[in-house]
């Protein structure tokens, strides 16, 4: 009787090493599914970006006639998710004033409709997304212009509080690679107010 106990007690403990392995295969399963919806989920975010600010570069330089302040655009980011976010609908802060398309526009009139276009498809491609030009130079010199697109990032988590951005210096003396691209620039608000705010600054040139 002792020696059936025993074995009854084995096959025991085989199950539960058996259950105890299973258990171990799906939890890594599950962290694999997990981390594979984060990396896709940053890939889309990147290919985003990459579309619009090329669409953009594309806008400046098929309008190059137009003078390098037409294509300024600058404001907190609070501002202009209130000018979008406004009530009571139909807002139209994101209508052209002039459809480019239908009718002809003088090169002010056209890069005030690419801008206008441009917020339109960030704002509908990322979530509270917003942008933000800054020409910098001299036209047909050295002339660039810096963008900024910042969004709502919900990967930026501390816990339970939303973690806030670095802000670029004012200048940006030894702000270079990674932390020059990612700081928000100070124009577009505080720490404070950018909670869980992404930022990404490349440049444009015409």
């Amino acid at each position: 009787m002792s020696v059936m106990n025993s074995q009854r007690g084995a096959g025991l403990i085989e199950a539960l090493v058996a259950i105890l392995v299973l258990s171990i295969g799906l939890l890594g399963m599950v962290g694999m599914q997990t981390a594979s919806i984060k990396y896709e989920q940053t890939g889309w975010v990147r290919s985003a970006l990459s579309s619009n600010i090329s669409s953009l570069a594309d806008r400046i330089r098929a309008n190059a006639s137009a003078d390098a302040n037409a294509y300024t655009f600058s404001r907190t980011y609070a501002a202009e998710r209130a000018s979008i976010e406004a009530t009571p609908l139909p807002n139209t802060y994101l209508s052209p004033a002039k459809d480019c398309n239908a009718e002809a526009c003088t090169n002010a009139e056209l890069a005030a409709y690419d801008l206008v276009v441009w917020r339109n498809d960030l704002n509908q491609q990322l979530p509270g997304a917003v942008g933000f030009v800054t020409p910098t130079g001299v036209k047909g010199v050295d002339l660039r212009f810096g963008v900024t697109v910042a969004w709502f990032n919900k990967d930026n988590l501390d816990g339970t509080n939303l973690r806030q951005p670095e802000i670029c210096p004012v200048p940006a003396v030894g702000t270079t690679g990674i932390a020059a691209r990612n700081c928000c620039p100070a124009s577009v608000g505080t720490a404070a107010a950018l909670a869980g705010i992404q930022c990404v600054n490349l440049e444009i040139i015409p």
